[in-house]
């Protein structure tokens, strides 16, 4: 019997046939260059997704003038010159056994001065409430004949599209970008043609589907991305969307692909964190798939086959977009395919990918770290390595990227860890609330150590004996951090605990809780603490979440907020008391918090190279991974970790 027998079904958009119903949705692959050319490595980079057996690929959003442009290393088609990179691209993903689509935008509102050169432009003059605060000027509303050159040019790119090899284009109309601001009552107050209603706010999106097939012929396949809900107030709610998708198939659309959300959706869903659920957007997909007739793609935390055929069974819509399932693993499709769904590394939504891009460091991926880095990193990933003896010691997240990716590459692995089960903080990140899917990491690297025939001492703090008797070729060091005791005056006279520990179970608190630190684990904490009822202050010495992604710091602070948790950022602490704390908050005189019951200290780690040097000398080849030398992500200690693996020869 065939493993997802809806998944794996050809599908037809307009003349293209598709293999199956998997579409990788467009994401900034941040893999162009400072002028918009694209290069060898984002060839690379859709290359291996189409060996993957993704049945249709849609390259990024590509800018089709320079009015319209966002960030730094957006793709651009305003100009023939562009044309011959963007080829490449088409070439290998065909060379690699794929369909193709490209994606065509306008940032409008949202487009930067600073990267565009100009004033950005929209359909009424009304700031994003996004990036309106200072990122870019407030937007100037186009005249009737600028948005007939918009959607010629629309047009000019599609055509170059079709030139360089693609299969298809595909509008970008949702995210709150110019199309879907035409298309939001929010963002759209006209009272000329595009506007006044739905049929008329989506005009716009309609004259360039039907610019498109005058230009490139109607059996060219145009999709739209349109959203079903901005989840936003006042904007595209899906009653509306229905209007706009029933209009988008009488101008000739081919395919409709059903996103959500804009940049100042709260929660924020574009790109929705963790504490969203799966297939959170497959209702609205359904809705609008009952208005049309042509193929509808479902969007929205589809992160397993098993959903996606759900999906699809249940005719909800006729395919489905994925995009971060497949940068955290390029060969979701075939697993599911081969019945080894498994093994596919599971996308756990802490996006770090778009944390990455907003840091102008491209986009990463804290489960899949040589995304982006395919064609660099080839000499590495394609060799074939001696068989070495591995030992690694400590089998958190570092240690079992470290260990899994040297077993998939032949070495013969042992793995220490001196609790009874491998885990490690992974096996605490995911008691907090909502931050289950992190327990999905851990379940896959669970398997996969048994998979891969590693042999795993739990319960074991090895000693030199222990190591030197397996006579190590490489020896991975990865038995993280220390917490820090906090040095603040009268701290042995409080009830003192330490979080992480309160969330293993190994502490427990009572009555009100004071907690230090504010960083994501000692929010994390306090979100946790409130929820089985304690009353929560959390004191940051500075402010709050400041390395965590958009996404967690947007979600904890709503969170803190509606939960009643007092947050003092910017607040040192002075002295602790049995039952009080002394603060004194910047520019603010001190004072005192009485009636405090526990006080839970998140205030960070230290290294622990010292405790690691017992076992230098051992091994040709010693590496130290993750938070052994500091406090470090889950993203860096995978990076390290799967580095490692890959450098062993």
């Amino acid at each position: 019997m065939q493993n997802y027998p809806n998944v794996f079904k050809e599908i037809n958009i307009g003349s293209l046939t598709l293999p199956n119903r998997i579409c990788f949705a467009a994401s900034s692959s941040e893999l162009a260059d400072t002028q918009g050319f694209a290069s060898e490595a984002m060839a690379e980079y859709y290359a291996t997704r189409a060996r993957g057996e993704v049945g249709l690929i849609v390259v990024e959003a590509t800018y089709v003038e320079m009015e319209g442009r966002r960030l730094p290393h957006n793709a651009m088609l305003h100009e023939d010159r562009y044309i011959e990179g963007l080829a490449r691209v088409a070439e290998a993903i065909h060379d690699a056994g794929g369909r193709v689509a490209l994606q065509l935008n306008h940032g409008g509102r949202e487009a930067v001065s600073e990267v565009s050169g100009s004033v950005p432009l929209a359909p009424s003059p009304i700031a994003s409430p996004f990036t309106g605060g200072g990122l870019t000027r407030p937007p100037r509303e186009l005249t009737t004949s600028e948005i007939a050159r918009i959607v010629r040019r629309f047009g000019d790119a599609a055509e170059r599209a079709r030139r360089a090899g693609f299969d298809a284009v595909e509008i970008h109309g949702s995210h709150g970008y110019l199309v879907a601001q035409f298309l939001s009552p929010e963002a759209n107050q006209r009272q000329d043609e595009y506007g006044r209603d739905q049929q008329g706010r989506a005009r716009f999106a309609c004259e360039i589907i039907a610019e498109i097939k005058r230009r490139c012929g109607r059996d060219f396949p145009v999709i739209l991305r349109m959203n079903s809900t901005d989840h936003y107030p006042g904007g595209t709610e899906v009653p509306l969307a229905c209007i706009t998708a029933a209009c988008a198939e009488s101008a000739g659309a081919d395919a409709l692909s059903v996103s959500a959300g804009i940049h100042a959706s709260r929660p924020y869903m574009i790109v929705p964190g963790m504490m969203i659920p799966n297939g959170w957007n497959r209702g609205g997909a359904a809705e609008i798939a009952r208005h049309v007739s042509i193929p509808v793609m479902a969007t929205g935390r589809i992160t397993s086959p098993e959903l996606a055929e759900d999906i699809i069974a249940k005719g909800e819509a006729d395919m489905v977009c994925i995009s971060r399932a497949l940068i955290a693993d390029p060969e979701f499709a075939r697993k599911a395919r081969e019945g080894r769904a498994p093994e596919i590394t599971p996308c756990i939504a802490c996006n770090e990918c778009v944390a990455s891009i907003h840091r102008h460091e491209g986009l990463a991926c804290t489960v899949n770290p040589v995304v982006t880095k395919e064609l660099e990193l080839a000499p590495l990933l394609n060799a074939r390595p001696v068989p070495r003896n591995v030992v690694v010691i400590g089998a958190g997240a570092g240690g079992l990227a470290a260990a899994v990716n040297a077993a998939r590459r032949g070495h013969a692995v042992t793995l220490f860890e001196r609790a009874g089960a491998i885990g490690g903080q992974l096996d605490l990140a995911h008691k907090p609330p909502l931050r289950e899917p992190i327990a999905d990491l851990l379940a896959f690297y669970r398997r996969e150590v048994d998979r891969l025939g590693i042999v795993t001492r739990t319960a074991t703090d090895p000693t030199r004996e222990d190591i030197a008797a397996l006579g190590p070729d490489s020896l991975v060091i990865a038995i993280g951090a220390r917490s820090r005791a906090p040095d603040i005056p009268g701290i042995e006279r409080a009830r003192l605990r330490t979080g992480w520990k309160l969330l293993a179970g190994m502490e427990a608190a009572s009555g009100t809780c004071a907690v230090l630190g504010g960083g994501l684990v000692g929010v994390e904490t306090a979100d946790y603490l409130a929820h089985l009822g304690h009353k929560v202050v959390l004191i940051a010495r500075s402010g709050i979440l400041k390395k965590a992604v958009h996404v967690d710091a947007v979600h904890y602070r709503d969170t803190l907020s509606a939960e009643g948790i007092e947050v003092f950022e910017h607040t040192a602490v002075e002295e602790i008391g049995p039952d009080w704390i002394r603060i004194a908050p910047k520019d603010k005189l001190p004072r005192v918090l009485t009636g405090i019951d526990t006080v839970v200290s998140c205030i960070g780690y230290e290294n622990r190279m010292e405790d690691a040097e017992r076992w230098q000398g051992l091994a040709p080849e010693i590496h130290h991974v993750g938070d052994v030398k500091g406090s470090a992500k889950f993203f860096d200690a995978i990076r390290e970790g799967t580095m490692t693996a890959l450098e062993i020869a």
